[in-house]
C-alpha cells in the first residue's frame, strides 16, 4: 500500500484552503509528497553498527529557536536561515543521532554528494556511507524533515507521513519513520528506499552557475 496519492490529495486540499484564506504558502507547504510505503519495507538485514561521524572545517550552528547558520573555516557566514519549527531531533551523516538536537557541529568541506549523483553507488548494499556530510533535522511540527548539506550550503525539506512523536531509523537500504501517536486506524510505520529519495537529494548537490562571465571591457554584464 502506498500513501503518495492520499498525501497528494491532502496537500492539494490544504493548499486550496490556505489560498482561500489569503495565506501565501511557505516553501515547505508546497512540497510534493514522497512515495512513502506503509510498513517496514525491505527485509534486508540491518547493519551491525552506526556510521562513523564525519568532521571538517565547516561549522554548523543550530539554535533552539530553529535558526541555522553555516560558517566556513575563516568564520564567514555562508548560510543563515530558519527551520519550519524548533529542532526536536537531529542526526548527522548516515544516521548518527545528535543529542541535544541543537548546538554547534563540524562538517567536511566535501562529501559524496558534493559532485552530484554521478559518484554514488545507487545499488550499494549499505547506502549510508554516501550520506556522509549531511545534517538531518526533525522540527517540532513533525511535518517535514530538513536536510542540510554544509559542503554546498544547500537546504531542502522532505515531507513526512502523518503522525506524532515520530522516530527515524537510517537503515542500509531505506529510511524508516515510526509514529508513537496516530489517528485511529492510521498506520504507525512507513519506509522509503534511499534510491527513492535520490531525486530530492540531488538538490543538495552543487548548483550550476548560469551567470554570464565578464570581460575586461564589460566586467559586469547585464545579460
Amino acid at each position: 500500500m502506498r500513501l503518495g496519492a492520499f498525501l497528494l490529495m491532502g496537500a492539494a486540499l490544504a493548499a486550496s484552503s490556505l489560498a482561500a484564506q489569503g495565506h501565501q504558502a511557505l516553501p515547505w507547504e508546497r512540497l510534493a509528497p514522497l512515495d512513502w510505503q506503509v510498513g517496514s519495507g525491505s527485509g534486508r538485514a540491518e547493519a551491525p553498527s552506526d556510521p562513523v561521524p564525519s568532521s571538517g572545517p565547516l561549522q554548523v550552528r543550530l539554535a533552539g529557536d530553529g535558526t541555522l547558520s553555516l560558517l566556513d573555516a575563516r568564520g564567514i557566514i555562508r548560510l543563515k536561515t530558519g527551520l519550519p519549527g524548533r529542532p526536536l531531533k537531529a542526526w548527522r551523516d548516515g544516521g548518527v543521532p545528535l543529542a541535544p538536537p541543537f548546538g554547534t557541529w563540524l562538517f567536511p568541506g566535501d562529501s559524496p554528494l558534493s559532485q552530484g549523483l554521478g559518484g554514488l553507488q545507487w545499488v550499494a548494499e549499505d547506502f549510508r556511507p554516501f550520506l556522509r556530510g549531511l545534517l538531518w533535522i526533525l522540527e517540532d511540527g513533525e511535518a517535514v524533515l530538513t536536510v542540510v548539506h554544509p559542503a554546498t550550503a544547500q537546504v531542502l525539506q522532505l515531507p513526512l507521513p502523518p503522525g506524532r512523536d515520530l522516530s527515524l531509523r537510517f537503515l542500509p537500504d531505506r529510511l524508516e519513520v515510526g509514529a508513537g501517536d496516530v489517528d485511529r486506524g492510521a498506520p504507525r510505520q512507513w519506509s522509503i528506499p534511499w534510491i527513492g529519495l535520490l531525486p530530492r537529494l540531488a538538490a543538495l548537490g552543487p548548483q550550476a552557475d548560469h551567470s554570464k562571465p565578464g570581460t575586461a571591457l564589460i566586467p559586469f554584464p547585464k545579460d
